[in-house]
């Protein structure tokens, strides 16, 4: 996979991510599940950082 590709698909987790913590607070469902799913997916982000070697953006 290219960089941009690789950039892209983290960029998505990162706002699939906040789209279900937003949800989760504003009533969707219980602001508890949001949070943790929210934690899981960025979690999983992280993970996939970590294995395919992409850079930060810091």
């Amino acid at each position: 996979m290219d960089n941009n590709q690789k950039n892209f698909v983290l960029y998505i987790l990162g706002v699939v991510g906040l789209l279900i913590l937003l949800g989760g607070i504003f009533g969707l469902y219980d602001w508890k599940y949001g949070v943790v799913i929210a934690v899981v997916i960025w979690i999983i982000g992280g993970a996939y950082r970590t294995y395919f070697g992409v850079p930060s953006n810091r």
